[in-house]
């Protein structure tokens, strides 16, 4: 009784003891393979994220982590079990009748040939099924993102629609998806059925015949009913790792994405640059844009000194400063900084002596205090409002209840365009770059704080290399030097009195444009 007992709690401390290990291994497994993956998909190109959905993301890593679970589950548990027990079965049913055997083994050949058959239609079904379902990921996650869009132009119902018509082609794929295992589910009964049947005619014959005794009859339909379930089971385990393989590769076939913009193997390690920024005979085409984006630029910026892109819209302003920040590589000439080509520094290395304020600035669903410390690591709180300050948003965030720690909203939504640029010019300054790229970071501010956020801008930019791409000339009358550009080249180069000394000066056509509209 005691070795009963003693034999009882060994199977189940040993039984828990392989679980133990193999779940250690399966979380440090699922979490680093979580992290891998957002990784990469941060070292990933520009290109990649702007056609790619933010919802079909998502999707894919919450299904991908659910599958990797699930296959750990049923290969570690499972599985193992079950062929195991299959193994014993086998063995032992060979001592008492070679036919068992024989039907044992006959309805798993079936069983097998069923499962190739049907198996790999119900994966295609499933993939075609991902697919439709990381496409309403990426509309729900649209209009959750864009629902101030949606209500402006009352597009709730028509946005609904949409979705519906999405849902109805999802139903059919699911619909057809889910037939497949009807199909599965009807070849396996009656194959084990059927298989049931001969077995226990067999054993009949061999009990009346006394070949075996009643007690083997009783274990052999004992062990019957353990068995064949436990078939079905594999089958459908087999189907679910199969599936978990289709969830999982489009997870981890994000890691097979290609990094076109890399960094060196051996970078230049500098820990700040004096900002003499030259582009050398530059030239670049979008793959999936407009070709020639920018032809032949010869541009040199000198330390400390600030400049000023300016056009038309689509004729490569932006173009340039994405191309200094290795978001593309240049397809022809080179860009240097410092008289280095900025291929060698580390893309982070090389962004972080840049501090950027974006013409749409987008904030993280956190606290004001939070995105604008963004901007360093271990800001104290003095260095913080010191930032906010000069950016001219301290008094807006003392009027607050919850002044620093006022969540922002997703996206910043919470707050107003002028201010959204306000904090991220803070960020700015608290990063305190030795490059300065402003993008047309007042176009959303009222005259008066235009001049405000114009006056602290340039106190934080004094000294610093500074590249501002402006619309709205006022904002740079300043600038030491003014960079018209048309139809991707330097059409013309001067201060803002030079410019508008030229009779046939586009500068000129611009700045009357302006002084026209207003």
């Amino acid at each position: 009784m005691f070795i009963y007992l003693g034999t009882l709690i060994s199977g189940n401390l040993l039984g828990n003891l392989k679980r133990y290990s193999g779940d250690k291994s399966a979380v440090e497994g699922a979490l680093s393979l979580k992290l891998d993956v957002l990784k990469h998909i941060h070292d990933l190109d520009f290109a990649y994220h702007t056609n790619r959905s933010t919802g079909s993301l998502i999707s894919i890593f919450k299904r991908g982590d659910n599958a990797f679970w699930d296959l750990y589950d049923r290969i570690y548990d499972r599985i193992l079990s079950v062929v195991v027990g299959f193994v014993i079965l086998i063995w032992y049913f060979a001592r008492i009748d070679p036919r068992i055997v024989g039907v044992f083994i006959g309805s798993s050949i079936i069983t097998f040939f069923i499962s190739k058959i049907f198996i790999p239609i119900n994966l295609k079904r499933r993939g075609l099924m991902n697919d439709k379902e990381d496409e309403i990921s990426g509309i729900i996650a649209d209009n959750l993102l864009n629902y101030e869009t949606v209500k402006l132009f009352a597009k709730e119902k028509w946005e609904l629609n949409k979705l519906a018509s999405y849902i109805r082609d999802l139903k059919k794929l699911i619909w057809n998806f889910l037939v497949t295992f009807r199909y599965i589910d009807t070849s396996l009964g009656t194959t084990i059925n059927v298989s049931i049947f001969l077995v226990f005619l067999i054993a009949f014959n061999l009990v009346t015949n006394s070949a075996i005794k009643i007690s083997d009859f009783v274990l052999i339909v004992s062990a019957v009913s353990m068995f064949f379930p436990q078939l079905f089971n594999l089958v459908y385990s087999v189907r679910n790792l199969s599936q978990g393989y289709v969830d999982i590769k489009k997870y981890v076939d994000v890691l097979d994405n290609q990094i076109e913009v890399k960094d060196p193997e051996n970078e230049v390690k500098l820990k700040e640059v004096r900002g003499e920024i030259s582009f050398e005979n530059v030239s670049f085409s979008y793959k999936e844009g407009r070709p020639r984006a920018v032809k032949d630029i010869n541009l040199k910026i000198k330390p400390g000194e600030s400049i000023a892109l300016v056009g038309r819209s689509g004729v490569g302003k932006t173009t340039l400063v994405r191309l200094l920040m290795r978001f593309f590589d240049v397809d022809a000439g080179q860009i240097t900084i410092d008289g280095i080509n900025i291929k060698d520094f580390s893309k982070s290395r090389l962004r972080s002596f840049m501090g950027v304020v974006p013409q749409e600035p987008i904030l993280f669903n956190n606290t004001i205090g939070y995105n604008i410390s963004y901007g360093a690591d271990n800001a104290t709180e003095k260095e913080v409002k010191a930032a906010t300050k000069m950016a001219n948003l301290d008094s807006f965030i003392e009027t607050l209840p919850e002044k620093y720690k006022t969540h922002v909203g997703e996206r910043g939504i919470k707050l107003s365009g002028g201010q959204k640029q306000r904090l991220a010019i803070a960020r700015m300054i608290l990063s305190d770059p030795d490059i300065v790229i402003f993008d047309e970071a007042t176009s959303q501010l009222d005259s008066e704080s235009e001049k405000l956020i114009q006056d602290a801008f340039w106190k934080a930019v004094k000294n610093k290399t500074t590249i501002i791409i402006a619309h709205r000339l006022s904002t740079v009358m300043k600038v030491d030097r003014i960079v018209v550009m048309d139809k991707g080249k330097v059409a013309e180069e001067g201060s803002h009195k030079e410019l508008l000394m030229r009779k046939d000066s586009l500068y000129r056509h611009f700045w009357e444009l302006q002084i026209t509209s207003d």
